[in-house]
């Protein structure tokens, strides 16, 4: 899974797509990078994360939306 496979929360599960909220466990492994477990309650998988924050954010949309110049 990568970080631009996010749902509308947080990240989608990697066995049944349920959208999870938050992580269940987080660790900073340097200062760019973060490394998450994920459980989702729907059907109890459990999956990791490595994710780069400042890239992660560069690619949302929803946090720094297109700007359209008229």
């Amino acid at each position: 899974m990568t970080a631009n496979e996010h749902s509308s929360f947080g990240m989608r599960c990697v066995q049944c797509g349920g959208e999870l909220l938050a992580p269940e466990w987080s660790e900073y492994r340097d200062d760019r990078h973060v490394h998450y477990l994920w459980h989702c309650l729907k059907c109890g998988c459990y999956f990791e994360t490595d994710i780069d924050p400042i890239e992660d954010i560069k690619t949302r949309e929803d946090v720094f939306p297109s700007l359209l110049v008229a």
